[in-house]
């Protein structure tokens, strides 16, 4: 169960609990193809071309993706491909696109569950969002995505999500610090130094509205930790940057329906930006703020709208 939807899949998904093998009744299909790729080899090593429902991509010597309606993608293993390499792609940009397609937001963050809804920790890469997540984790609160968190709108036009890859991606360090049990390297070839992590806690198979997101930042201006509210443009700049697989946007022509989206969605929640000095590390101490952000009653405000 990927993101609400039962998914079947002829490749091996890595730390993924499985359902009851049902073809018959899923709503998403992962096929391994046969015959030659929709992409021409002559197209190069990196490819990217997406309409609105329909999507190629191709990652050079690992795979070649067809993404179609938001229910299927088809691979092309490349020859001496590694299965895990193949994952890194499909559980990310050919996820992403399957996502787009079906007119859902996939924010580039990190997410877990209180009870009060779904706190994402959004950022580029290597700004935290897997250890803060993490982190979080370990004091209590449920994981309910890694790296990539699918927004949808349920049936009141209320922002919310479904549990995606309830797994974690690592560094030693920080397992080490959080008293996490490592299983396996994410990649031999690509990930060699994050290893895959279950989560102490997991949120479970349900919908869940978005309450917050907070833009992880490491600032060398900043002395220790700040949190600020990000509200108006900037704060729809924020989801627009923050959006993962943007090229998919580009391509189909979605540039002013997503600004109108993200435009709503910020209206619908609270965004923060969460700057954090190199010096402060991702650990007791920044758990310790965050929770305390988190429980702030005056701040309970944010949910006024629901």
């Amino acid at each position: 169960m990927l993101c609400g939807w039962r998914t079947h899949s002829e490749i091996p998904l890595t730390g993924v609990p499985t359902l009851v093998n049902d073809v018959n009744n899923v709503d998403v299909m992962i096929h391994i193809a046969t015959g030659h790729s929709p992409i021409a080899k002559s197209r190069g090593g990196i490819v990217f071309e997406h309409t609105t429902g329909y999507s190629l991509v191709r990652i050079e010597d690992v795979a070649d993706f067809e993404i179609s309606d938001g229910r299927q993608i088809c691979v092309w293993p490349a020859a001496g491909a590694k299965q895990k390499d193949i994952e890194i792609f499909l559980f990310g940009p050919a996820w992403a696109t399957l996502c787009h397609q079906r007119g859902m937001l996939p924010l580039h963050a990190s997410a877990i569950v209180t009870g009060t809804g779904i706190i994402g920790f959004a950022g580029h890469s290597g700004a935290g969002k897997s250890t803060t997540a993490a982190l979080l984790n370990s004091l209590g609160y449920q994981l309910a995505a890694d790296d990539i968190l699918p927004i949808r709108f349920n049936q009141n036009s209320i922002p919310g999500a479904w549990p995606y890859l309830r797994r974690l991606k690592l560094h030693r360090e920080p397992i080490a610090e959080l008293a996490f049990t490592p299983t396996e390297m994410v990649s031999e070839t690509l990930d060699k130094e994050r290893y895959f992590v279950y989560p102490k806690h997991a949120a479970d198979d349900k919908w869940s509205r978005l309450q917050r997101v907070y833009l992880l930042e490491i600032d060398p201006t900043c002395s220790d930790v700040a949190i600020e509210r990000i509200t108006g443009a900037e704060a729809v700049r924020t989801l627009i940057d923050q959006t993962y697989h943007f090229k998919f946007i580009l391509d189909s022509g979605r540039v002013r329906d997503h600004l109108a989206l993200c435009a709503y969605l910020a209206s619908r929640i609270a965004v923060y930006r969460l700057r954090r000095s190199p010096s402060v590390r991702a650990g007791i101490e920044l758990g310790s703020i965050i929770c305390a952000h988190l429980r702030d009653k005056e701040l309970e405000r944010d949910a006024r709208y629901y």
